[in-house]
């Protein structure tokens, strides 16, 4: 399980839960290596697009099983 948070100019724009990193890709628009590359603090340099004058901020975190309640 993942809480994903995305800020823009420090406003949370979205956030969420998500059984998987394929599920954020999915729902997000993003690929599956972006999102992985994300959530273990990778730089990705693809991400970034030169043409953007802003980026938003996205946080991954991973929850432990043990801190489910369902």
């Amino acid at each position: 399980m993942f809480i994903v948070e995305i800020k823009f100019d420090d406003k949370v724009i979205h956030t969420n839960q998500y059984k998987s990193l394929r599920d954020i890709a999915n729902n997000l628009g993003m690929t599956y290596q972006q999102v992985a590359d994300i959530n273990c603090g990778r730089f990705n340099p693809k991400f970034i697009n030169k043409d953007f004058l802003y980026q938003p901020k996205i946080q991954i975190q991973r929850i432990k099983n043990e801190l489910i309640i369902d």
